[in-house]
């Protein structure tokens, strides 16, 4: 279409054949397989000058706009491998969508005009595939997957309670105190619940018990701070509270076990990743890192 393109313009096989590097016949043969293909001739051909037909006049408005158009996509396509740029879909727990994405969002949203993110929370697992979901943030440890992962931080957890019930019922001095308070657990299982802690070179499995059990961080850090009883919680999710003085942490001196668990990115595919992605996850490991 490009040949053809040239040959109207100059007029001469042998012009076009010069800028395309072609010899004058070959650029002939090309010239007429297009015309076979559209079933009309395109060219009056004469030994000096290729002058259009009305079929040539038609086609070659055509052609032009389409060529500008395929430049535009190609253009576009371009911009869109450097530049972050377009619709993101992230899903995430609602708690760490709430208590940590959230307050970065306008910063991102500054950085990044482009960008639309969509936000879909849960605690179900979704499929990217399915869901037309770019990436997912799970906190924890992945089960065995096709998917590809990024470790973008470690989330590490403490036990704190707020002033006003330390001061009613006492600061637990060690693990085995716990017993006698009220600890507030995040359960998503039913059974036993047990808070382990690293004492010398051996685990201590803590029982603990309390009036209630909840699959929300967030409701779980406003029970604390409402002062209903101990628990043990995301750093992320309480660190205005902490700075605040809302909630103190208690058994300083005794490592949780695990120490901490991982904070993944986690895609269908790595390859040709998207700017807007690779920038979205690069944002919060910068900010995760930081806690």
């Amino acid at each position: 279409m490009k040949m053809f393109v040239r040959v109207a313009e100059k007029g001469s096989f042998s012009s076009a054949a010069r800028f395309f590097g072609l010899t004058p016949s070959a650029v002939s043969r090309q010239i007429s397989q297009l015309e076979d293909e559209l079933g009309a001739r395109l060219f009056q051909r004469t030994t000096r000058k290729q002058s259009l037909t009305e079929a040539g006049e038609t086609f070659l408005q055509h052609a032009r706009r389409i060529i500008a158009d395929l430049e535009e996509a190609r253009l576009a396509v371009h911009r869109l491998t450097d530049v972050p740029v377009g619709s993101l879909h992230v899903a995430t727990e609602a708690d760490f969508a709430i208590a940590f994405v959230a307050p970065i969002l306008p910063v991102f949203v500054k950085q990044y005009p482009l960008v639309q993110l969509h936000l879909t929370m849960g605690t179900s697992t979704m499929d990217l595939v399915d869901s037309g979901i770019d990436l997912a943030i799970r906190v924890g440890y992945l089960d065995d997957s096709s998917l590809i992962a990024r470790k973008i931080a470690v989330n590490s957890s403490l036990v704190c309670a707020s002033p006003a019930y330390l001061e009613e019922y006492g600061k637990p001095s060690h693990p085995d105190e716990l017993a006698r308070h009220n600890c507030l657990s995040f359960r998503t299982k039913p059974g036993k619940n047990y808070w382990s802690f690293k004492t010398n070179d051996s685990s201590l499995d803590v029982s603990i018990s309390g009036c209630l059990n909840v699959n929300s961080l967030m409701f779980l850090r406003e029970a604390a701070v409402a002062g209903l009883g101990i628990v043990m919680i995301p750093r992320w999710m309480v660190g205005d509270e902490l700075n605040d003085g809302k909630l103190t942490p208690v058994l300083e001196n005794f490592a949780l076990e695990p120490p901490s668990t991982p904070v993944h990115a986690v895609f269908a595919h790595n390859r040709h990743l998207a700017p807007k992605v690779r920038a979205f996850v690069d944002f919060l490991a910068e900010r995760m890192g930081k806690l």
